[in-house]
């Protein structure tokens, strides 16, 4: 009875133990299987926080080449603004000028102001009017009815008798044509004002 007793006790000391044992094998287990997993949620959410930080810095710099594209685009829109501003303003003074010389306004040398009147289509009478600048330069200006080549016939004749043209200035206006202009000797002679109107007044009649 007492070899039972002290078999049963021993086998009942080995059950607890294995029993211990086996319960703290799995605390253990359960311990590191708490640890790990803990450890992989960790490495999860560093990955995650990556992620978003990269996804955000390329945000930043496409928005950054975003705002240089719009800087880019509103200087250019400035500059056309004032390239559009200079043309008007250029549109404005060229209409200004162009208004002015249709009026037949033409400023000779001396000062003097000339301006040629309105004239009927129907009875237009050439006129020539010839002022001294010095020994060797006079100063015309002619008008007649407008007809193509006209200028071209007056330069032509003038040159067969030594004249030339300088500085020519052309204006045309209901039908008329004003030429005003210096006129010279080719050879540098000199030159009389009266003369050299019936001669201008001669070749106008011709041509």
């Amino acid at each position: 009875m007492q070899f039972d007793h002290c078999v049963g006790t021993k086998l009942e000391e080995l059950c607890m133990e294995e029993e211990s044992g086996q319960t703290f094998g799995r605390r253990m287990g359960r311990w590191r299987y708490q640890n790990g997993d803990d450890s992989q949620y960790k490495s999860k959410n560093l990955t995650a926080e990556r992620k978003r930080r990269e996804k955000l810095s390329q945000r930043l710099l496409a928005l950054r080449s975003l705002m240089n594209k719009v800087t880019i685009i509103e200087d250019a829109v400035k500059y056309i603004k004032e390239l559009q501003k200079n043309v008007k303003v250029l549109s404005d003074q060229l209409m200004e000028m162009e208004a002015s010389t249709s009026m037949g306004d033409v400023k000779i040398p001396n000062g003097e102001t000339v301006v040629a009147d309105e004239m009927e289509q129907d009875k237009i009478e050439p006129d020539v009017k010839v002022t001294n600048i010095d020994r060797h330069k006079l100063w015309m200006k002619i008008t007649f009815e407008k007809q193509r080549g006209r200028l071209t016939k007056l330069m032509e004749a003038l040159s067969v008798h030594g004249l030339e043209l300088n500085d020519i200035s052309l204006t045309t206006s209901t039908g008329v044509t004003l030429i005003s202009s210096c006129i010279q000797g080719t050879k540098g002679e000199v030159l009389e004002a009266s003369s050299t109107r019936k001669l201008l007044q001669e070749i106008i009649e011709r041509i």
